[in-house]
């Protein structure tokens, strides 16, 4: 069977929790969200790294209804936890990282074209989520110290992947390698 490297692979869009995700206007594509959206745009799998979120699915009798990408920590924390779903343990810890990190790590692989939506602290120092209203956090380091290079290794170690950051108009990106192209939107 010979395969046909002519073919193009479908694009993958990542949805952060960041107030920029409310310019999504995608249809009948691949989409990764992260934890527990509030955002109302339909997607096919979660992104989960931490077990804050799996305590708020306990006290709301909530359950994920698409599975679960995550590390094995949130997974045998799901377990213990008595989530029902399907949980899959396929990232590898990254310190001091976030859900998105691992969505698009481990998607890059997949497509030509990855997409990321609601990744707000990428140009800002906004680290609020939309997901602190049911998941309050009582502070938010700077960590974009951290952040920021998370992002550069995983668009180097990606060099044949296009990444499509959609921002604000206004919106000033970091330098980043040449295959991460800036999409910007009108608020």
């Amino acid at each position: 069977m010979e395969i046909n490297a002519d073919i193009q692979r479908p694009r993958i869009h990542v949805i952060g929790n960041g107030t920029s995700n409310k310019f999504f206007d995608v249809k009948n594509e691949y989409r990764v969200a992260c934890n527990v959206p509030t955002h109302g745009i339909s997607y096919n799998c979660l992104s989960i790294i931490d077990t804050r979120p799996l305590d708020w699915m306990l006290e709301n009798n909530w359950n994920p209804p698409v599975p679960v990408l995550c590390t094995d920590k949130v997974k045998e924390y799901s377990v213990k936890r008595k989530r029902t779903g399907h949980w899959f343990d396929v990232y590898e810890a990254m310190n001091r990282s976030n859900s998105a990190h691992h969505a698009v790590k481990h998607h890059a692989s997949m497509t030509d074209e990855l997409h990321l939506w609601g990744c707000d602290s990428i140009w800002t120092g906004d680290y609020t989520s939309q997901m602190d209203q049911l998941v309050p956090r009582s502070k938010r380091p700077d960590l974009n110290q951290q952040w920021i290079p998370h992002w550069t290794n995983i668009f180097n170690d990606n060099s044949n992947v296009t990444f499509v950051i959609h921002t604000p108009e206004e919106a000033v990106l970091p330098v980043f390698p040449n295959n991460v192209r800036q999409q910007k939107h009108k608020n």
